[in-house]
């Protein structure tokens, strides 16, 4: 079951790096990195576009590395011009970025900013929890060094299993690295994974669901086909609501998520109350997250949603927006 699983996420992941399975949320999987690839005479960079990206600064300056963070106003993403120019100020060792940032609904083009982080010599990190197994990553020809998610998102399995890719380059830095602490290990991960286990009790049911959703997604609806899928469904709620006049958070529609939107409260309504209502009729989107709340709304349209389910629920939505307008 964990051979099968781990071989599954190399065919999702366009990769023949290893692929571990952690018994955790994607945060635990973001701090190993910060643990494992970072010496304490380097720094590391955070390029940040939201909640998520703060979070990985914060875990780095927690853990007492030398921590960097470059952000863009929330809404907009890192671009290659603005990457480039913070890798110029200085040398990193460790770059970390999102794909695709859960909190503002924008796509990072790390296509093009991932090439710029190797050029500079430092090991790249992505979180893609949001998008992996919703939006086409291929991490050996980028030379992604760690692409890490949790299970909840587009896999639509229930939370406690978060798992990642890791590079030649990445095993060979963590054995450089003291004090790499004990539950998130690389090391201890990787010699476990060799005989196909983990270090610590696995949630052995989220594993099992895992394995069947891959096999699903290889080889029933294909990973082209569940690609052009997500991006269908987020066209269709960008459709939606500019007729209703909502604006997309996002400012540049280059960066617009394909597994989530996030929309400005730009026809100032109740979000909450939105939102609740919506609940008791059987459906569930979210308020914006943190400062964004009642600022924005988010839709997440990922994992086995199809746009029949996406229609009903827009439809739904838009009765209760006229309610409250």
């Amino acid at each position: 079951m964990h051979q099968l699983t781990t071989e599954g996420l190399k065919k999702i992941l366009y990769t023949k790096n290893e692929c571990l399975l952690s018994t955790s949320s994607a945060t635990g999987l973001m701090e190993a990195c910060v643990r494992n690839l970072i010496k304490d005479d380097e720094k590391a960079l955070f390029l940040t576009v939201g909640a998520f990206g703060d979070r990985w600064y914060e875990i780095g300056t927690s853990n007492g590395k030398n921590s960097i963070k470059q952000s863009v106003e929330w809404g907009d993403a890192i671009t290659p011009e603005f990457a480039q120019k913070a890798l110029d100020k200085d040398k990193y060792a460790v770059v970390f970025i999102q794909s695709n940032e859960t909190s503002t609904g924008v796509y990072n083009p790390i296509d093009k900013i991932i090439p710029i982080i190797k050029d500079y010599g430092a090991l790249a990190c992505v979180d893609a929890t949001s998008s992996m197994a919703g939006v086409k990553l291929e991490v050996d020809k980028l030379g992604v060094d760690v692409c890490l998610a949790s299970v909840q998102k587009c896999f639509t399995i229930p939370p406690g299993l978060a798992v990642c890719s890791i590079s030649e380059a990445a095993i060979e830095k963590t054995s450089q690295v003291k004090n790499r602490g004990l539950y998130f290990d690389f090391e201890d991960m990787l010699k476990k994974n060799k005989s196909h286990q983990t270090p610590t009790t696995p949630p052995i049911p989220q594993i099992r669901a895992l394995e069947y959703q891959i096999n699903y997604i290889l080889n029933n609806e294909g990973l082209e086909n569940r690609f052009e899928r997500h991006a269908k469904l987020a066209k269709r709620t960008q459709e939606w609501a500019k007729s209703l006049g909502f604006e997309m958070f996002p400012t540049n529609e280059k960066y617009y998520s394909n597994t989530v939107s996030t929309m400005k409260n730009s026809i100032n309504i109740d979000i909450s109350k939105m939102v609740s209502t919506l609940s008791s009729k059987g459906y569930g989107i979210v308020n914006g997250y943190g400062s964004l709340k009642d600022k924005t709304f988010r839709i997440g349209h990922m994992g086995e949603i199809f746009i029949e389910d996406l229609n009903k629920m827009l439809k739904v939505l838009s009765e209760i927006v006229e309610e409250l307008k």
